[in-house]
């Protein structure tokens, strides 16, 4: 990711309704886990650490990623113990960890073999420890903001699955996210092909009404989601846990 969105992202990330829903949805994931005591959770490619808040919640957090600044970043949020590494080789011993979390993580173009970072993930993780995955959704929808963001990938839910039950994962939940949106966005997506990632990300300041509109949405589909698996979405997220 260039150094310019990882400086937008950090100054939005707490307030933007993209980011406060996928921390609502996420929720909704961990929130049907069996409780444990205090746990070790790694968030790989942490970026500039917005989803500690929500992680510290359930663990005490350990965190990576490659770009050095984005772990400048990150640890401003005091959240976190840091280190700065990237798949396929995370700087831990096997079992190290019961919980890992890949938030968009795996579509990224510097993460060569995908399948190859999954083992590595698996390695670090005990067994029945569990794997969080959100990645980007459906190839159709790559667009400038992929390219700005450095994505290589969009994934389908059978795609995801294979992918993990291959590297030793048995898949629990596997749902597409970001369903209220999705018409709204594949258009948007689509009327912009063609634009230069030059022009940077979507991503962009936006008003409080408006946060605080999409934030009911996020509430409702975040509802949805402790019950059933969404269809469709611009997102695909996923619980899978190591055999």
């Amino acid at each position: 990711m260039r150094d310019d969105e990882y400086v937008k992202m950090f100054n939005l990330e707490d307030t933007h309704w993209w980011f406060a829903g996928k921390r609502r949805l996420v929720r909704a994931l961990l929130d049907a886990l069996p409780a444990h005591p205090p746990r070790p959770i790694l968030d790989v490619g942490c970026g500039t650490g917005g989803m500690f808040r929500v992680l510290t919640n359930y663990g005490r957090a350990y965190a990576v990623d490659m770009s050095a600044l984005a772990i400048g970043l990150a640890a401003r949020r005091q959240a976190a113990r840091l280190s700065r590494a990237a798949l396929p080789v995370l700087p831990f011993a096997s079992g190290a960890f019961e919980m890992v979390t890949a938030f968009d993580v795996l579509y990224h173009r510097r993460v060569e073999d995908d399948q190859a970072a999954l083992r590595e993930i698996a390695r670090v993780l005990v067994p029945g420890g569990h794997l969080i995955v959100t990645d980007s959704a459906l190839g159709f929808l790559r667009s400038a903001h992929d390219e700005a963001y450095g994505a290589a990938r969009r994934y389908t839910a059978g795609e995801l699955q294979q992918k993990l039950e291959t590297a030793g994962f048995a898949v629990r939940r596997l749902s597409y996210a970001n369903f209220f949106i999705f018409p709204l966005a594949a258009l948007w997506r689509l009327a912009r092909r063609g634009v230069s990632a030059e022009k940077g990300s979507d991503l962009s300041a936006t008003p409080t009404w408006l946060n605080a509109l999409m934030g009911g949405v996020y509430r409702v589909e975040a509802a949805l989601l402790r019950r059933v698996n969404l269809p469709i979405g611009t997102s695909i997220m996923a619980v899978a846990e190591k055999r």
